[in-house]
């Protein structure tokens, strides 16, 4: 191999940063070449998964590197993946409009609670007898990887049908959000099981409390501090590398705070995202293109009102504009690295492709399911706009991997069950946002 391969020999040669500088190019330079999967209009994130399984049965089979097999276990890339799910959950927040969620809240929340408890208890049921002899916690994993929806899928495929200001399409946001936070209580729950708590009516009731006054509080004290802490850090300098830091501080500490209070950073990360609101980062620069139009429109104020639009979009954005920076590289990485805890023996199992299969009816039927708390008219095309999984079902499989509760058959076929749900609801969102959008266009929210 070293004469073969000889950039690998060097790098394997230097276990340090060598190795590490490696796998971090390599991990990214794959997740890069993943979203060739956008040319036939599927979702990155399925591409990412892919280039991860594929680096991973390449490396090993054919190149015969220590060096790429060593990744899923490396320290180092599992910490890079966890900046990437912390990221992720983090950039979700942002996207959380709580006065939004008010707006459509009884009717998302029905649709939300359905959706979460039906997949979870047709999957939990199911889990004994796909994967017999596996322990509890195992079976409260599998079942609470099917809970969540994916918001950034899912919007993306409203956005591109032009039916993004719909009230069904505000209605599926809503619920996919609180999916997340009912998803994120539930993944605290079997967390704290799988670190060898007994299942109980009192241990639930009280990690779903402790989840919610987390979350609660982290809301209430973040936007009681973070208008002080922002003028505070302001007043030393205002560009946006400044705040870009105070918003990534958010990020990390209340991801400390929540592993603090026993529950998986992540939930840190997501209550951060919701409590930030630019109005919290008034004190520092506006982004150079609000300047830009702002001296246009001093030239033309016949167009004041487009202009206006467009200087209130990207005023507002500009937070999330800036963490999407680390997002776009930290991010895939976490899918590959994802990829790369596949055996691709495994994947093709008979037993896996069976359970996988299983799992992804499972999923759909009980989002489908959820669709029927919707308005009449709108029950289809919901039902099949909350059926992704995708990126934070993923962040859930490797939750329960980390811990050592999840086996390769059960991660394999979780993956199987991602992978399907994004594909086919994706594929029948298209389908029923287009003929929703022909039968009451500009329906508006409500």
């Amino acid at each position: 191999m070293d004469a073969t391969y000889p950039l690998l020999a060097v790098v394997e040669a230097h276990p340090d940063w060598g190795r590490a500088l490696f796998m971090f190019v390599l991990l990214l330079g794959t997740a890069l070449l993943g979203k060739i999967v956008t040319k036939i209009d599927m979702p990155e994130v399925l591409g990412e998964i892919a280039g991860g399984i594929a680096l991973k049965a390449v490396g090993g089979a054919i190149i015969g590197s220590s060096l790429i097999l060593a990744i899923p276990g490396d320290p180092f890339m599992s910490f890079v993946a966890l900046l990437g799910a912390l990221f992720l959950l983090f950039s979700v927040g942002l996207e959380t409009s709580l006065l939004e969620l008010k707006k459509v809240g009884p009717r998302a929340a029905a649709v939300a609670m359905i959706g979460v408890t039906i997949p979870f208890a047709l999957a939990f049921a199911a889990a004994p007898l796909l994967f017999a002899g596996a322990v509890l916690s195992a079976y409260l994993f599998v079942a609470a990887s099917l809970v969540a929806t994916s918001v950034g899928i899912t919007s993306a495929v409203f956005r591109t049908a032009g039916v993004m200001q719909s009230r069904m399409a505000n209605t599926v946001l809503a619920a996919a959000v609180f999916d997340d936070i009912l998803g994120l209580m539930v993944l605290a729950v079997v967390s704290a099981v799988a670190d060898g708590g007994r299942v109980s009516v009192g241990l639930v009731s009280g990690l779903l409390a402790k989840a919610l006054i987390f979350l609660v509080g982290s809301v209430v004290v973040g936007r009681l501090a973070a208008p002080q802490l922002s003028r505070f850090f302001s007043a030393i300098h205002t560009g946006s590398g400044m705040k870009l830091g105070v918003a990534i501080s958010f990020m990390v500490v209340f991801a400390g705070l929540a592993d603090v209070f026993g529950l998986e950073p992540i939930i840190g990360a997501f209550a951060a995202g919701a409590l930030l609101e630019e109005v919290h980062f008034r004190s520092f620069e506006v982004p150079p293109v609000v300047k830009e139009m702002r001296a246009a429109l001093a030239h033309n104020p016949s167009e004041e009102s487009e202009a206006s639009r467009i200087i209130d979009k990207h005023q507002e954005k500009h937070v999330e504009d800036l963490i999407k920076t680390f997002e776009y590289i930290f991010v895939p990485i976490f899918f590959v690295h994802v990829g790369t805890q596949i055996n691709v023996g495994t994947l093709i199992k008979p037993s896996v492709l069976v359970s996988g299969a299983v799992l992804s009816i499972v999923g759909i039927l009980g989002k489908l399911a959820a669709g029927l708390a919707a308005v009449k008219g709108e029950r289809m095309a919901t039902g099949w706009a909350m059926v992704p999984r995708g990126e934070v079902g993923l962040v859930f499989a490797a939750a329960g991997l980390s811990a050592g509760v999840l086996t390769d058959e059960m991660y394999a076929s979780i993956i199987l069950m991602v992978v399907v749900t994004t594909t086919a609801g994706v594929l029948a969102v298209r389908q029923t946002a287009r003929r929703f959008q022909a039968v009451e266009p500009g329906v508006a929210a409500a």
